[in-house]
């Protein structure tokens, strides 16, 4: 890894951004722990001694371990990401049979990971959030699964000066660090991969004719509304959208015959979990569309679902697929592979595409454990807001991991365009990073 953390004398402690909201009091704050002197790292983007009415910055930290949480969708329609889970619970599994994580303090640390199940209901997170950090007393909560639920706890984890790292879900919300900087996502904005797709488009078929089909919340609302931004201006038109409701328990298929009928040369199909490949499945013999899939959706657990309907369709790509043929010999998939599977997952969950994303969310958190002169909440987070030239799990090697706090707070902003084949993926598109640019793209 080479990333640097902007005031590493400070150890996490310096001069926040005006305005930002991480439980602090605009009047006089008070800290519960030595924060170390803030006046010497000005440059850093946290410093809980004017930002947390109370703080604890190495909670969740008993000798040589660190204990985090997560909180997944264990059953239910979304289930399937509980592989995610599985992902990063084999992340902590290798880690620790490895020796454990140097910090940037010098010490060894062996890593602890409590799970949490809410069934993607949103309702349920709060709860398990609070037992996470009030009574197990986690030092960070980690790959959290879903936009809604992620939102669900996102004011009590800032209030109370907790990191969620890398979260499993790319809604424009996280690029709000400004506001909430205790929250840093662990994959690119769902803005940034819908303008990728429309880029694409312009490109390939500029007079395109969509049709849309987007889960209703803030996960499909994102590529909803920047695809109408990002063709305003440009010959391409959305001939019919239609929405579905995640907790419904419904089938997408009603909505899917429904857009067959648009005329629609180009679907989108913005939806997650098995109700995404399923909507391949639904897709009438007679209409034949270039279809455009969430990345999501795009591991070879979801695509098995399609039936084979996931020939040629298109995602835009951020990481390479340990499933890949073309991407066999990258030294991150081969150490995925290895390591993984001395880690317990099995060949389907290897080969799958969704337990590899939840091994770069842990291997994200530890990779800001090794750059941080202290294990303190604030040093993790301070480090994650100042990545430069980093890498980290199975992101290609093409992209740019840069961040710069609440003016470039997402680590992941490139993609190529890549079509569906019988054992992997073609490339459509060259890989092209959109650093600094998705608040933006975002509106």
């Amino acid at each position: 890894m080479n990333m640097n953390w902007k005031g590493l004398a400070a150890l996490g402690c310096a001069l926040v951004l005006i305005g930002s909201a991480c439980g602090r009091d605009d009047g006089d704050s008070s800290s519960d722990s030595d924060n170390g002197d803030s006046s010497s790292a000005e440059d850093a983007f946290i410093n809980p001694s004017e930002d947390c009415d109370t703080y604890d910055g190495s909670a969740g930290v008993d000798g040589d371990t660190i204990k985090i949480g997560t909180i997944r969708p264990a059953d239910g329609p979304y289930a399937i990401y509980d592989q995610v889970t599985s992902g990063l619970d084999a992340w902590v599994e290798s880690t620790n049979a490895n020796g454990g994580v140097t910090a940037g303090d010098g010490n060894t640390y062996q890593i602890e990971l409590i799970k949490e199940n809410d069934g993607y209901d949103p309702a349920r997170t709060p709860e398990l959030a609070k037992k996470l950090v009030e009574q197990e007393g986690v030092f960070a909560i980690v790959g959290v699964i879903g936009t809604e639920n992620n939102k669900a706890i996102r004011d009590y984890l800032n209030d109370e000066c907790v990191p969620n790292i890398a979260l499993a879900t790319g809604s424009p919300e996280w690029g709000r660090a400004d506001e909430y900087p205790w929250y840093i996502a662990g994959l690119p904005s769902y803005a940034t991969e819908a303008s990728m797709w429309t880029d694409y488009l312009q490109e390939t078929n500029p007079e395109a004719k969509i049709a849309l089909l987007y889960q209703d919340d803030d996960f499909g609302e994102a590529y909803q509304t920047t695809l109408q931004k990002e063709i305003e201006g440009t010959d391409m038109e959305i001939v019919d959208e239609q929405s579905y409701n995640p907790l419904s328990g419904g089938s997408t298929e009603a909505a899917t015959v429904s857009l067959s009928q648009s005329e629609a040369d180009t679907f989108i199909v913005g939806l997650g979990g098995t109700p995404c490949p399923a909507t391949l499945t639904f897709i009438p013999e007679t209409w034949t569309p270039e279809t455009f899939v969430s990345t999501t959706c795009s591991g070879n657990t979801a695509l098995s679902l399609a039936g084979g309907k996931d020939l040629g369709i298109l995602i835009a790509q951020a990481v390479y697929d340990p499933a890949d043929p073309a991407d066999a010999d990258q030294p991150a998939v081969q150490d995925f592979l290895t390591n993984g599977a001395a880690a317990g997952l099995d060949e389907g969950q290897l080969a799958g595409g969704i337990s590899s994303v939840g091994w770069g969310f842990g291997a994200l958190f530890g990779a800001g454990l090794e750059e941080s002169d202290t294990v303190d909440r604030a040093a993790l987070m301070n480090t994650l807001f100042s990545l430069e030239d980093s890498s980290f799990g199975l992101v290609r090697d093409e992209m740019d991991i840069t961040t710069d706090g609440g003016e470039d707070p997402w680590p992941l902003e490139g993609f190529r365009i890549v079509s569906r084949t019988a054992d992997g993926w073609e490339e459509m598109s060259p890989f092209t990073n959109k650093n600094g640019e998705s608040n933006e793209i975002a509106g």
